[in-house]
């Protein structure tokens, strides 16, 4: 029974990633016409912000904290720099 929870609770884990993944792809093709597939590249970068900090001895919620904020200056950065350069240009 143990594993059985263990393996359902980690299907529902991951299940719930890769929604999050295609709704963000969703809601930047919706709002730009511009694939982004940076989705995955970006969420390692903040996660790997996140287990560093974690590794030198923060807490989990400042790391959570810092990587939601890294992500969001990672997600800025790219729609400002690459998404928007390209979006009216032909496809």
């Amino acid at each position: 029974m143990h594993q059985f929870l263990n393996v359902t609770l980690a299907g529902f884990v991951q299940g719930m990633i890769f929604a999050a993944f295609a709704l963000a792809l969703v809601l930047i093709w919706r709002s730009t016409r511009v694939v982004n597939f940076a989705q995955g590249a970006m969420a390692a970068a903040t996660a790997f912000i996140a287990l560093a900090l974690i590794h030198s001895g923060q807490s989990y919620w400042v790391a959570l904290v810092v990587a939601l904020v890294a992500g969001f200056v990672f997600g800025a950065v790219v729609e400002r720099v690459i998404i928007r350069r390209v979006e009216g240009g032909p496809e």
